[in-house]
């Protein structure tokens, strides 16, 4: 029979006039092989897993078609296992606070990496922050969020690398954290990494990348181990590396796959999935790439899966149950809730609460409890946690938290004004409450005391020439002073009784035992004074 006019995937045939179905050819003996061989034509993507550059032998899409085969026979996990030990990266170093329209990263639970380019848009009473989360082709606002290195949370957004710093890289967003150095850095955030075993990845987003902590052993214990294991399967591969390419054909990995180890795979299944996923016989395998996405796999396995954190507020517990109002549940959404019994409560140095049930981790600000638990750092007459009251300036009131150090001692922070001691030119030391953004300018001090004490005063703050706050003047307490607490003062959230009814208030002024008082969500034509007996505190 003459030559035979094919399709290029073979599946056709020309009459000269027409194509028709080509009929099926039997190889001669020679040219058959043996049946642990793949042997097939250039099949037809499903199109779901790689594009059409698999069938022009595309070797890094030929790679991703062969993980993502192997995963489809069981081989490897379907689990998202993204995620670095914590050993292994230096900590952030976090801010007491931010401010409003500070730039900032968000650790995005969805996503589970860093978004950047996010900013402060507001601080709500609770001490947790509104933002701004800029996504491809919307910009969302999430209600509260709290400082910290977790999901849900936020972090200073200034790029923590320089070129040539030593580096670990999330490895092509596969999940497994690679050491390597930055190359380069571009102006979109992104940045070229050389990798230590020779790899270079361009392009890589900040979000995949974390400062390696050079000095601890666990590190050191973790790259070498990586490094072997590398090592190890590539040398495996290179047997059938022939001309040192870096390449092996697909055919010769169907062969591994169905004779090699314990458990080999059976033929059918392999050539059903290579065939689903575009990879011919002929397709070459960068087995650098998959050793390096089987090594990852097989470590990740032992990652530690986080549990969702759900920032609440107006939070109390009760019968070992957290109550409270919680901001993008992920399931419930922003709704009231009841927790499942509670495993355990920690509080970090900022006094953020985190009450871990079986499920989620709740977080709660340091000011965002209808009713403080027994062992709240607020509650401890030593803490270093300190109450403004009675300011007329009301931004001045509230809790502050501990800071920075200035003249040798410990200076506090509530939203942007900063209580801190500073030691004048003629030698004389004075306390202030300021503007955290105007120390340089006596336009941003709002109240001041005179005294050398390496905590706060209580009494004694005036206004004068120096400053700018408004009568009356500030009083100033530790937090564990539960009769120091209990007074009522300007810029307090209490709840006020009208018709029958407590509502959300702001005390505005205090004029002897009258207070005025402002409704939450109501404008100033429902502004109005009452006594003592019509107020109660958040968590009475």
């Amino acid at each position: 029979m003459s030559d035979k006019t094919l399709s290029p995937d073979g599946k056709f045939m020309w009459t000269g006039s027409e194509w028709i179905p080509a009929p099926p050819s039997t190889p001669s003996a020679s040219e058959q092989k043996p049946s642990s061989i793949l042997t097939m034509q250039d099949s037809v993507m499903s199109g779901d897993i790689v594009h059409n550059t698999v069938i022009n032998n595309d070797t890094t899409a030929v790679t991703s078609a062969v993980i993502e085969a192997l995963h489809q026979l069981g081989m490897l996990s379907q689990k998202d296992l993204k995620g670095t030990p914590t050993i292994l990266v230096e900590d952030v170093v976090l801010p007491a606070s931010f401010q409003i329209g500070d730039h900032v990263e968000y650790h995005s639970p969805t996503n589970q990496r860093w978004l950047d380019r996010c900013q402060v848009v507001g601080i709500n009473l609770d001490g947790t922050y509104r933002i701004e989360v800029p996504y491809t082709d919307t910009v969302q606002i999430k209600p509260a969020v709290v400082i910290g290195t977790s999901p849900g949370t936020i972090r200073p957004a200034t790029p923590p690398y320089n070129t040539g710093d030593k580096v670990l890289v999330d490895w092509k967003g596969y999940g497994t954290y690679y050491p390597g150095k930055i190359a380069a850095e571009y102006e979109d955030h992104t940045f070229l990494i050389h990798f230590d075993d020779g790899d270079v990845e361009d392009n890589v987003e900040w979000s995949r990348i974390e400062k390696l902590a050079k000095d601890s052993a666990e590190v050191q214990e973790y790259v070498e181990s990586l490094s072997e294991a590398e090592t190890e399967l590539i040398e495996a591969f290179k047997v059938f590396d022939k001309d040192n390419s870096g390449t092996i054909s697909a055919a010769e990995y169907f062969q591994l796959l169905t004779e090699q180890g314990d458990n080999p795979l059976s033929v059918e299944d392999v050539m059903y999935e290579f065939q689903e996923l575009g990879i011919t016989e002929n397709s070459d395998i960068d087995y650098r790439e998959l050793a390096k996405y089987l090594v990852g796999e097989e470590m990740a396995t032992d990652a530690v899966q986080l549990k969702p954190e759900v920032i609440i507020r107006d939070a109390e517990i009760r019968d070992e149950r957290l109550y409270g109002h919680a901001y993008a549940h992920p399931k419930l959404g922003e709704a009231r809730i009841k927790s499942s019994s509670i495993a355990d409560i920690t509080f970090d140095e900022r006094a953020t609460g985190y009450v871990e049930t079986r499920n989620t981790i709740y977080v709660v600000g340091p000011t965002g409890w209808k009713v403080r638990p027994d062992d709240h750092p607020f509650n401890d007459v030593n803490n270093q946690f300190y109450t403004v009251q009675g300011a007329g300036t009301s931004k001045c009131n509230g809790t502050y938290l501990p800071a920075t150090e200035f003249d040798g001692v410990l200076s506090y922070i509530n939203g942007d004004v900063l209580l801190l001691r500073w030691r004048m030119g003629n030698g004389d030391q004075w306390w202030y409450l300021a503007d955290r953004n105007s120390l340089d300018s006596k336009r941003g001090d709002y109240y001041r005391v005179k005294s050398s004490s390496d905590t706060p005063p209580r009494t004694g703050w005036v206004s004068d020439d120096q400053t700018e706050g408004m009568k009356p003047h500030p009083t100033l307490g530790n937090t564990g002073d539960q009769s120091f607490n209990n007074a009522f003062f300007v810029g307090q959230q209490v709840k006020v009784e009208w018709d029958g009814s407590w509502w959300d208030s702001i005390i505005k002024e205090i004029d002897g035992g009258k207070y005025l008082i402002q409704y939450v969500g109501f404008d100033s034509s429902w502004n109005e004074w009452v006594d003592s007996n019509r107020i109660k505190t958040t968590s009475s």
